[in-house]
């Protein structure tokens, strides 16, 4: 996983809704069958999780069941432990949040924002309006005579609809996860172990999100939004986005 809240597949879908061929494509294969069948090799290629430490298995299983118990719209979500480095991605096609134990391995706030995010992505139901996006536009199989006529309409829209469930699942696993003590420093720590991100066709950058959970820290706190903070703002359609501001 390059970085903390991530979804893999969000490539896929990417490169499927840019007209691109989609890795190891085969014809005839709707969006759903490709999303399936990359998201099978991709787990198949992290492999379990082998010999994990019991105490990072039981911190994330004791912060999942913590946040379902917040959510019972979420109590059938299961928890799937793959191997390989930090990495967390809600499933397509399932109701699991694939971890690898390297999440246990945060600090608990941390862990609980990460884990939150990606229930965010399973409550919003976010794979599947993307899958649906492709539809509006491609209803027939990935391919791409059908594809590239309509590239650059599926790119601007997947790219703004990919935007907007970033922010949106940041702001729903933020006020889930909150009332666990944690705050938007706990975001801060989360977002910046990559780096500073600048933003990209399917992620806003990490100044955006950081400015999105503090404008919602204020709100929920019945705090004023400093003018400022709405003047940076840029929506989720993905105004400026891959500018890196």
């Amino acid at each position: 996983m390059p970085r903390p809240f991530l979804p893999a597949m969000m490539s896929v879908v990417m490169a499927a809704l840019l007209g691109l061929a989609a890795p190891g494509a085969r014809a005839g294969e709707t969006i759903e069958q490709v999303l399936l069948r990359s998201q099978a090799q991709r787990l198949a290629e992290r492999g379990p999780a082998l010999n994990p430490s019991p105490e990072s298995v039981q911190n994330l299983r004791t912060s999942f069941e913590r946040l379902k118990a917040l959510a019972p719209q979420l109590a059938d979500v299961e928890l799937v432990l793959v191997g390989g480095d930090l990495y967390a991605e809600s499933l397509f096609g399932r109701r699991a949040v694939a971890v690898s134990p390297a999440v246990g391995e945060l600090p608990e706030r941390e862990r609980l924002l990460m884990l939150a995010h990606e229930l965010g992505h399973q409550a919003l139901d976010h794979w599947n309006a993307l899958a649906g996006l492709y539809h509006q536009h491609v209803p027939a199989a990935v391919r791409r005579e059908l594809t590239d006529p309509v590239a650059g309409v599926l790119g601007q829209e997947g790219s703004a609809l990919s935007w907007r469930h970033e922010f949106e699942a940041d702001a729903w696993g933020y006020r889930l996860a909150r009332p666990l003590e944690l705050g938007v420093e706990d975001a801060v720590g989360l977002l910046l172990r990559q780096g500073l991100m600048i933003d990209s066709p399917t992620h806003p950058g990490t100044r955006r999100r950081l400015l999105q959970l503090r404008m919602l820290e204020n709100e929920l706190t019945g705090q004023p939004v400093p003018e400022q903070f709405r003047l940076m703002q840029v929506s989720w359609r993905g105004d400026g986005a891959g500018s890196g501001r």
